[in-house]
């Protein structure tokens, strides 16, 4: 999971973030889920908090910041609802 914070008035482009991946990354460098977040918690030394986010998981049901999820089969990161989610743990939607 990568967690971003974006620009105030801008909005994510799923389409557009797999594609500039595609060009960058090879396949299994790819963020498999997006929590988009306002900022991001940082500790005193300036590090990220990436336990607490990796704690929390993925669960739409518990996050409340918007998730997305990588789907190559539409070639974009999509909205991660309680149905997709749903898809993900019966492993209909391949990571």
């Amino acid at each position: 999971m990568a967690a971003l914070v974006l620009r105030p008035g801008c909005c994510l482009d799923g389409a557009r973030l797999y594609r500039h991946l595609q060009e960058l990354l090879p396949p299994y460098a790819w963020p498999r889920f997006l929590r988009l977040q306002e900022r991001l918690d940082m500790t005193e030394t300036f590090k990220q908090q990436k336990g607490r986010l990796a704690r929390e998981g993925f669960d739409p049901a518990h996050v409340t910041d918007p998730l997305f999820v990588l789907d190559t089969a539409a070639g974009a990161y999509v909205s991660l609802g309680p149905r997709r989610w749903d898809d993900v743990v019966a492993g209909r939607l391949r990571l």
